[in-house]
């Protein structure tokens, strides 16, 4: 049994914010899958359209995508929330969201609004590194700056008093994943973290040597992630406090990856990749 802040997540099963994550329409195709726990987001203040098509290109092991957070923004789940709430809640599974902002004011609204509707955990998205829609130099990766990420833990605990989840990026530096788990530590309202989000600005050409991504880059994913990610999670769960979970992500397609992840060090395990190519009821392969 997976728990975390005192909430039962079953198995510990549960999607990963993603495209096919956002609607109500999502909601109730993941709530009739076997997973535990329904990740919405990452969500905006404002509504995003999101990056140009073609934004999701597939091969053998792995994946590309820059689909740049599309989502209805603010406004919109504040509505809708609340039945999504009970629309996971009926079939006795969590509903956590998952927010991404722009600034330290951004943070603090959807905070608001994770809080207001009660979900049963917050995800602060931290790592994604698809934010731009113009093909322009991308905002700054929150999980590379210290000193940003401890405003914005301040500035959300302020807001809400939800459990809360850190997803960071991948860290190729083992000293820098050590000095932020340290940093984490130093967060008494942070209680999880989920390793890891993609590995930013990964690209691939066709046959004419054009970029499959219509800005280029891309967050790489998919099976070809799962020994980074194996990596992440059994140091970050040697560096962090044992009150601070692990929450695995990053190429986990079959029941024995989740037990990999389990043996590195997990409590609850994510995936996304096969229900953006297969489509929702791909997740029930990890049960």
């Amino acid at each position: 049994m997976a728990r975390i802040a005192g909430v039962e997540f079953g198995s510990g099963i549960m999607n990963a914010a993603c495209s096919v994550a956002k609607t109500p329409e999502d909601v109730k195709a993941l709530s009739k899958t076997g997973i535990d726990a329904i990740v919405v987001g990452s969500i905006t203040p404002e509504a995003r359209l999101g990056n140009a098509e073609p934004r999701w290109y597939a091969d053998s092991g792995y994946a590309l995508n820059s689909f740049g957070m599309p989502n209805d923004g603010a406004e919109y789940y504040t509505d809708v929330l609340p039945d999504m709430i009970n629309t996971a809640h009926a079939v006795d599974k969590r509903l956590i969201l998952s927010i991404a902002g722009f600034s330290l004011a951004d943070y603090v609204r959807l905070a608001g609004v994770a809080e207001t509707a009660q979900v049963d955990m917050l995800e602060i998205n931290l790592g994604c590194p698809n934010v731009r829609t113009d093909g322009g130099i991308p905002e700054p990766i929150a999980s590379f700056n210290p000193d940003y990420m401890s405003q914005i833990v301040e500035a959300v605990a302020k807001e809400t008093k939800l459990p809360i989840s850190l997803k960071l990026s991948p860290y190729s530096n083992p000293a820098e994943l050590e000095s932020v788990a340290k940093l984490v530590n130093t967060f008494d309202t942070v209680d999880a973290v989920v390793a890891s989000n993609s590995f930013p600005n990964g690209t691939y050409f066709d046959t004419e040597g054009k970029p499959v991504l219509a800005v280029g880059f891309g967050g790489v994913t998919g099976e070809v992630m799962r020994p980074i990610a194996l990596g992440q999670v059994s140091q970050f769960r040697k560096h962090l406090d044992s009150r601070i979970e692990v929450i695995g992500a990053g190429g986990i397609e079959r029941r024995e990856h989740v037990e990999l992840f389990r043996h590195a060090g997990a409590v609850a395990f994510q995936a996304a990749t096969l229900i953006v190519r297969d489509g929702h009821s791909a997740i029930d392969r990890l049960i």
